[in-house]
């Protein structure tokens, strides 16, 4: 059908366009910040691995702006043409970049529960009621809903096909366009963390210590792997690999927590690691050599284990639990707790500098010379997000 442009049609767009012109705008004299990068997918991207396009800020660093929102803000945020998108009270909110002012909100009708993602310029939330809203940053619509899914699902768009979990434990692939299925396949267990990779899917989540991948093309299970644990964090895809840790519910300790190294082909194990005295573990990076993760406690240890062998390369306690790490170049970057944030050499683990965090720190998203960092002072109470800067 077509659409006859009007002035009300156009506001939208032409506000939109003053939105990026502003968070584009030149610098206060002095200050040289690079021009933002897109962070449309969790963790960074589609293979969840924790790489941030950056640049880092440079020490010394200081608070750019702070936003206090009236909703929970428990994962790092999505940033799309200047915008940083996060939760409001039943909405989807767009903050400035540049000074962190919300600039519109589209209602949602419940709470976010999983993190945004964003592709060809609709952003797709799913909220606590088990539905995944498709909303146009364009004219700030909502295009389609989908009902059906995980609390707290993770969803990856490619090809203009979303791919999300359901509460009956399938795997489902969703017209981007219209929101309409177009298959799905059975997992048998929670399909709450979806990691996308070429021709696979690789699904897992809460209530189950079973990771399976799913062969896109074929729509079909490849394979799966049983972790011996209670549940899964996010695997990351890399290369011809498959990270996963299997962990114990509640993030207790003493479950039998493992980090594994899986054939991404035919899921065969590679290597497990195991942290000494068996912690809770969390979320993890993935880097060129190693992979970083730690443990989920007060105060915390973070591990560089190597990609090929397992190997511990090299280990440092941290204040706070180890928790989403994010990779821009050469530094590690952790939104540690109470531990505030912290930017350390991936190479050896030195810390660079630090910065304190008002409240627990949820997570970071590293673009254009700054570190966004998502924080709450209780699970159900108003977060915030913190735009550090530095030197450039």
């Amino acid at each position: 059908m077509t659409m006859r442009r009007t002035a009300a049609a156009t506001a939208p767009l032409l506000a939109a366009a003053l939105l990026v012109a502003a968070c584009t705008a030149a610098p206060p004299p002095g200050e040289r910040r690079s021009a933002p990068a897109d962070v449309p997918d969790y963790r960074g991207d589609l293979r969840r691995t924790g790489r941030m396009p950056g640049p880092a800020p440079q020490p010394p660093v200081r608070v750019q702006w702070r936003y206090a929102g009236p909703a929970p803000v428990t994962l790092p945020p999505a940033v799309v043409a200047g915008a940083v998108l996060v939760p409001g009270d039943r909405s989807l909110v767009a903050l400035d970049l540049a000074t962190g002012a919300a600039e519109w909100s589209v209602a949602l009708g419940a709470p976010l529960s999983g993190p945004v993602a964003v592709a060809g310029g609709i952003a797709y939330a799913t909220t606590s009621d088990g539905v995944t809203h498709a909303v146009d940053l364009g004219d700030r619509r909502e295009r389609w809903r989908f009902a059906g899914t995980t609390d707290g699902g993770q969803v990856g768009v490619v090809d203009g096909t979303v791919y999300l979990g359901t509460r009956a434990h399938d795997l489902v692939a969703v017209d981007a366009a219209d929101g309409r299925k177009r298959w799905s396949v059975a997992i048998g267990h929670n399909a709450s963390r979806v990691t996308v990779d070429g021709a696979r899917a690789y699904v897992g989540g809460e209530g189950s210590g079973v990771l399976t991948a799913v062969d896109l093309g074929l729509r079909r299970v490849a394979w799966s792997f049983d972790t011996g644990a209670d549940r899964l964090v996010t695997p990351v895809a890399e290369g011809d690999t498959v990270y996963v840790a299997g962990v114990a519910a509640a993030a207790l300790a003493g479950r039998g927590t493992t980090l594994f190294a899986l054939d991404a082909a035919s899921g065969a194990g590679r290597w497990s690691f195991a942290p000494p005295g068996d912690p809770p573990m969390s979320s993890f990076a993935v880097g060129d050599r190693a992979v970083f993760a730690g443990t989920d406690e007060t105060p915390g240890t973070l591990f560089a284990v190597d990609r090929t062998t397992g190997a511990v390369t090299w280990q440092r306690p941290v204040p706070g639990p180890v928790d989403r790490p994010a990779l821009v170049g050469g530094g590690l970057f952790l939104a540690s707790g109470g531990g505030g944030l912290l930017a350390l050499d991936a190479a050896t683990g030195a810390q660079l500098w630090s910065a304190p965090v008002d409240g627990y720190a949820e997570g970071v998203t590293l673009t254009g010379g700054l570190a966004l960092v998502s924080a709450r002072t209780a699970s159900d109470a108003a977060g915030t997000v913190t735009a550090f800067a530095g030197a450039q």
